[in-house]
């Protein structure tokens, strides 16, 4: 983890409003299935509102802007751990701050990012993983060494290569967007109610 935290001090604001937008978008799904399993109790209508300014940073299409308010919204919607049973509190949770965390890149405040939120785009598979019986923290085997790590592994491994890609260029087109939001899709777990 500690790799892939540094890889992130060396991309531009606009890389980790990439990175992030993309994480989020991948976990944005959550969010609509936390919806669902609370009938409503929770809802996240900010997110898409965020994920789209991101989008348009990142694309080049907006400069970066105030987004104070709208994170303080976004991050009110989520749940706390004792209000909502695990994995779906730490799925909440995460996704919102992957959101989050693409928005102060994107925004006049990027100086209030931290390379470290990074490890929220790992723990909603770790929290899948956990819940299915594989405890990654206290038995965890070596890399490739079961399909519940393999899963784990795709994880780090997309945010590695990707972070690595975005540190050697400030340019993401709509298309290089797009296709990484379709990549994006490995970190979101399955999903398991």
């Amino acid at each position: 983890m500690a790799v892939l935290i540094q890889s992130l001090s060396r991309m531009s604001t606009r890389a980790k409003a990439a990175l992030f937008g993309a994480c989020g978008e991948a976990l944005s799904p959550l969010l609509a299935d936390v919806e669902r399993l609370t009938s409503g109790r929770w809802t996240f209508p900010d997110s898409r509102v965020a994920l789209d300014a991101v989008a348009r940073f990142v694309v080049g299409g907006a400069a970066q802007a105030d987004y104070a308010d709208l994170r303080d919204r976004l991050l009110a919607s989520g749940p706390n751990g004792h209000e909502l049973d695990s994995p779906w509190s730490t799925y909440a949770q995460d996704a919102l701050t992957c959101i989050d965390a693409a928005l102060v890149a994107s925004s006049l405040s990027a100086e209030e990012f931290r390379d470290v939120w990074i490890e929220f785009a790992v723990e909603p598979m770790v929290a899948s993983l956990n819940a299915r019986g594989y405890d990654v923290w206290h038995e965890p085997v070596p890399a490739g060494g079961s399909s519940l790590q393999v899963e784990l592994d795709n994880v780090v491994e997309f945010l590695a290569e990707t972070a690595v890609w975005l540190s050697q260029s400030d340019e993401v087109t709509s298309s290089d967007y797009t296709e990484l939001i379709r990549e994006a899709a490995v970190i979101r777990p399955p999903f398991d109610p």
